[in-house]
C-alpha cells in the first residue's frame, strides 16, 4: 500500500474517533513523512488547517524507509521503537514526537482476528 494512501487512512481515523480531540493541539502541528520515494503532510490540530505556510516550530519530519514508515502508519510498529531501531530519523520537538506517537497509538487500525 501506498504511504499517501496511509497517511491518508489515519487522516480519516483522526476525524471520527472524537475521544481524541482533548489531546490535540490548539495550534496546528504539521507532521512530514518522508521516505525516498514519498514525501506526505499532515496538519493536526483542533481547527481546521488555515493555508498558510506552517512555522518550522511546529513541524515534525519523520524520515525514513517507505517499508518503515508503513509498518508505522499501519500499528505494527511504535514510533519510539522505529527511532531505537534507526529505520527512521525525526526532527523536531521531543513534545510532538510524543504527540504523534500517542495519536498514532491510539488511531491505529483494528485488526480483526477470526
Amino acid at each position: 500500500m501506498e504511504m499517501r494512501e496511509l497517511v491518508g487512512q489515519f487522516m480519516e481515523r483522526m476525524q471520527t474517533l472524537r475521544h481524541l480531540l482533548p489531546i490535540l493541539p490548539d495550534e496546528q502541528l504539521y507532521v512530514r513523512f518522508e521516505s525516498e520515494e514519498e514525501t506526505a503532510m499532515v496538519a493536526l490540530g483542533k481547527e481546521p488547517a488555515a493555508g498558510r505556510e506552517p512555522d518550522e516550530r511546529n513541524v515534525l519530519t519523520v524520515r525514513g524507509s517507505k517499508k518503515a514508515l508503513c509498518s508505522l502508519l499501519g500499528g505494527e510498529l511504535k514510533l519510539q521503537q522505529l527511532v531505537r531501531l534507526r529505520e527512521v530519523h525525526v526532527s523536531g520537538s521531543f513534545r510532538h514526537l510524543l504527540l504523534l506517537e500517542s495519536l498514532l497509538h491510539l488511531a491505529k487500525p483494528y485488526r480483526h482476528v477470526g
